[in-house]
């Protein structure tokens, strides 16, 4: 059966919760990718704790999500690691220190284990990887940095690059750059996705949709091999990028299959929705039912009732979360 998920978010009150549960199963979700942030990790152990408890006695897979974390995934939080940890962060090729860990540090790897090993012990039973990426500077609405800077420049990198090229590290995005970068990605990955993986609870990722010469792609066929993953997938937000939903869903899925099929794992499609302009929620259905035809097993939709708790909520958030609905009901039928 295809499985329907959903991310959550902004809520703190379980009261609240109990609420969603009902909501969420009524719109025929089988599972909730829990956003789990470094603030939560400092300020709502317990409660999270609590979300994780409360969503499997509802009968629904928790899926753990490091919303922002490290400021290496995707999320609306900023890294509570960052300022306790400048030397760890990772340096633009302005010389500007991000606001981001650097993956090749061993306080990063530590941080992140911490993370994985609070929400393995708190119950999840899928790490969800988001989005992994270095540093974006277009994704920072404050203009941290311009658009064109790269990472990561910090000392361990630099000597890094140096050992394995022989050459000083360019500050443009050169074939042996790019090869270097993903390498850094790889590896944290590999030893992140291998942890969890032993701890015997599952690993999804998604990866951005987006052309394999873009600054922040991964290599997909490369991150597929990685030990211990089980469910991969991309998000291809066709509102966002102004896309067509039918041709870009098809191209995206066709490449997640390509990925998949021969390694056996499994495919997972992400729909938008939040931002979608009024007149247009039935996009949905056709998306998610392309996807599915294409042959994702697992779909959702970031966020519930049209991502209206936060910054970007659709024209008619109530409409998005009952295509949804429909939709959902219809394709696990």
């Amino acid at each position: 059966m295809i499985q329907t998920g959903v991310s959550y978010f902004a809520n703190g009150w379980p009261h609240h919760l109990e609420r969603d549960l009902d909501d969420i199963r009524a719109h025929h979700c089988s599972y909730i990718v829990h956003c789990f942030s470094e603030n939560e990790m400092v300020f709502a152990r317990q409660r999270t704790a609590q979300f994780f408890r409360m969503t499997r006695d509802a009968g629904l897979g928790c899926w753990a999500n490091p919303w922002a974390v490290l400021g290496l995934f995707g999320g609306e939080q900023f890294s509570a690691f960052v300022p306790r940890n400048p030397e760890a962060c990772q340096v633009l090729s302005t010389g500007q220190r991000a606001p981001a860990a650097c993956p090749s540090a061993a306080e990063t790897r530590a941080a992140m284990k911490l993370w994985l090993a609070m929400a393995i012990d708190f119950g999840a039973d899928t790490i969800f990887w988001d989005e992994p990426h270095l540093y974006i500077p277009g994704w920072d609405d404050l203009g941290f940095a311009p658009d064109d800077a790269l990472a990561c420049f910090c000392p361990r990198c630099r000597d890094s690059f140096r050992v394995r090229f022989g050459q000083p590290m360019p500050k443009t995005l050169t074939p042996e750059l790019r090869l270097f970068r993903d390498n850094l990605m790889m590896d944290f990955l590999s030893e992140m996705i291998g942890y969890v993986h032993d701890r015997g609870v599952k690993n999804a990722i998604t990866l951005l949709p987006v052309d394999d010469t873009a600054r922040e792609s991964l290599p997909w066929n490369r991150v597929a091999d990685i030990r211990g993953l089980d469910i991969f997938g991309t998000d291809p937000y066709w509102y966002l990028h102004h896309r067509d939903c039918e041709t870009f869903v098809r191209e995206q899925m066709k490449k997640t299959m390509d990925v998949c099929q021969p390694r056996g794992l499994t495919a997972h499609f992400w729909a938008q929705g939040f931002g979608i302009p009024s007149g247009r929620e039935n996009e949905l259905e056709a998306g998610f039912s392309l996807a599915v035809e294409s042959g994702a097993q697992f779909i959702a939709i970031w966020g519930m009732h049209g991502n209206s708790a936060y910054e970007g909520a659709s024209d008619d958030p109530e409409k998005v979360w009952e295509v949804v609905g429909r939709t959902f009901r219809k394709l696990r039928n």
